[in-house]
């Protein structure tokens, strides 16, 4: 059964607002506040039994929870000024709770709601008996909790780490742990007394804090000082690929073309220096920057005044072009005399013959007027 209670929620509210440690920071969620009755193996639980609310995003540990009775049978008070079992933290709405008692999980669980108050009847079934249960020699009730020893972080990544411990006898596991807000990782229930819990999905570079906690057979629980570790950060990585030359021979003097493709293969932003080497000398160098998995061609330029074969090397990826001589031109051809004339010697003893006829009868008029 749910009861909405104003006392409490006022109370509430003025210990968040008390709480909040700056002005234009958000107002985190109310608690939500459970009380009722509780039974151990059907018996009433003895006064000083621990109740305790866990879940995603629940804070533990703390203030409110988990609680001890202080009257037989029940845990928290339905005073509404009375004490609660009081459930906060970084919780979604309509969350599920699960209820611990003496580090044994009770049949009951519930839902989160945000300022509720709930009477919530708790049971649990434990197999060492509580005091004065049971009657006939049972013996004195354990109520040492175990002893925390040799807390080590290892194996830490971007996102993930290994919390170990020890105890000096079989116990549960599990560790709370914040950058903010707190939660808590799955309860592993086996008793051990050599403890190991990893947590996962951490952000990059950032310092969590957290603090182990074990309980024993009996319900005791032990938790142990503040500790942190902080996550590697996430690193630029680069590649290349697609090396092309062109053309691949040139004469000497003319341009030469060369590209690379740089990938970003890492998980995060950063800057690579392009470093472009002929015969196994630098002769050339580009910086480039690239987001997390983008790609860039990167392309030099280069002329030779030498022939010969020169060797290219970028990023481990080689290649090779050829300067070739510019040929000579062939020289001019040589100055050729004009051809001989052609006599015509027809024409000539024509003309001749022509001439010859000419003269003799000009010689035979003359003659012939003389007589």
């Amino acid at each position: 059964m749910k009861t909405k209670v104003i006392a409490f929620v006022t109370l509430a509210i003025l210990l968040m607002l008390c709480a909040t440690p700056a002005y234009g920071q958000d107002v985190p969620p109310l608690p939500h506040a459970f009380f009722g009755t509780i039974k151990i193996n059907d018996s009433p639980a003895p006064v000083g039994t621990r109740v305790e609310a866990r879940g995603e995003g629940v804070r533990t540990g703390i203030e409110g929870n988990p609680i001890v009775t202080t009257a037989v049978g029940v845990y928290g008070s339905p005073d509404p000024m009375g004490p609660k079992l009081v459930v906060q933290g970084g919780i979604l709405d309509g969350a599920s709770l699960t209820f611990y008692v003496n580090g044994v999980q009770a049949g009951q669980t519930a839902e989160w709601h945000s300022g509720e108050v709930t009477e919530l009847n708790l049971t649990a079934t434990i197999t060492v008996p509580p005091p004065g249960g049971g009657g006939g020699g049972g013996g004195a009730r354990d109520t040492t909790p175990p002893i925390i020893s040799d807390i080590s972080v290892s194996n830490i990544t971007k996102t993930s780490g290994d919390i170990s411990w020890k105890t000096d006898e079989g116990s549960d596991s599990q560790v709370e742990h914040w950058a903010s807000p707190s939660e808590l990782s799955p309860l592993d229930t086996a008793l051990v007394m050599d403890h190991i819990v990893r947590l996962t999905d951490l952000t990059p570079a950032t310092t969590y804090y957290f603090r182990v906690r074990s309980s024993d057979a009996a319900g005791n629980l032990a938790v142990s000082d503040e500790h942190a570790f902080a996550t590697l950060a996430r690193v630029a990585a680069f590649a290349s690929s697609k090396l092309s030359i062109s053309p691949s021979e040139v004469y000497i003097g003319e341009t030469v073309t060369i590209s690379v493709v740089i990938t970003n293969t890492g998980d995060s932003a950063g800057s690579y220096e392009v470093t472009l080497k002929t015969n196994g000398v630098v002769e050339a160098t580009k910086g480039v920057t690239l987001n997390a998995g983008a790609s860039e061609e990167v392309t030099f330029t280069a002329a030779k005044d030498m022939a010969g074969i020169y060797s290219v090397e970028i990023d481990g990826l080689s290649g090779s072009f050829t300067v070739k001589e510019k040929p000579v031109p062939p020289p001019p051809p040589p100055p050729t005399s004009p051809p001989a004339p052609v006599v015509n010697w027809p024409l000539i003893w024509g003309i001749m013959a022509g001439v010859l006829v000419v003269g003799v009868i000009i010689f035979l008029v003359a003659r012939r007027r003389g007589a």
